[in-house]
């Protein structure tokens, strides 16, 4: 779906309603009939859509609800809305020494053990499957005047019993006024 700023809501009519409410039953919100007029069923899926994503629930589709029906349409690509960073920098940087997805973990939480002010961090590492890895490490609370968390993907597969990492993403939260408040691939400013 395209980006859609107009506002719809109950008694609306046209080609936006007929878009709104094939998104809706994509999403399982919306069962009835896609007839292009915005009735009683449409706003009521509309509101439990809303309520879904912590949104106002009114009924009345406006930019938000439109972003966030644009989001939850997007393909769940789990490297989506990341900043895609070199592997070997970051392996440089962290001074990683790869042996297997665990260590690589401990080794990212010891390095950032001490930073000041910083509120929280969490680490989670998962095998999608027995050949690949992923660690998810978050941290809160930056001593950074734009940047209040960065959440880092590293994905590692193992070839002949040894791990490497093949790809690593970056996602930032900005500090009010600096940029996104939501997790963005965008640098805060």
């Amino acid at each position: 779906m395209n980006a859609i700023s107009v506002v719809l809501k109950e008694g609306s009519k046209g080609a936006e309603v007929t878009k709104l409410q094939e998104s809706l039953k994509k999403l399982n919100f919306y069962s009835d009939v896609v007839d292009g007029i915005f009735g009683p069923k449409t706003k009521e899926a509309v509101i439990n859509f809303q309520k879904s994503q912590q949104l106002v629930a009114d009924g009345i589709v406006g930019e938000k609800t439109w972003s966030k029906l644009n989001a939850a349409l997007q393909p769940s690509d789990p490297r989506s809305n990341f900043r895609v960073i070199n592997v070997q920098e970051f392996i440089s940087s962290n001074r990683i020494k790869v042996s297997n997805p665990k260590a690589v973990a401990v080794q990212l939480f010891d390095n950032h053990k001490e930073e000041e002010g910083k509120k929280s961090e969490e680490i989670v590492v998962a095998y999608p499957t027995g050949e690949t890895a992923e660690i998810v490490h978050t941290i809160v609370g930056l001593p950074d005047d734009s940047v209040n968390a960065i959440r880092r993907r590293i994905e590692l597969k193992t070839k002949q019993n040894k791990w490497e990492i093949v790809w690593v993403g970056e996602q930032y939260k900005c500090q009010l006024g600096r940029g996104s408040q939501d997790w963005s691939s965008n640098l805060c400013s």
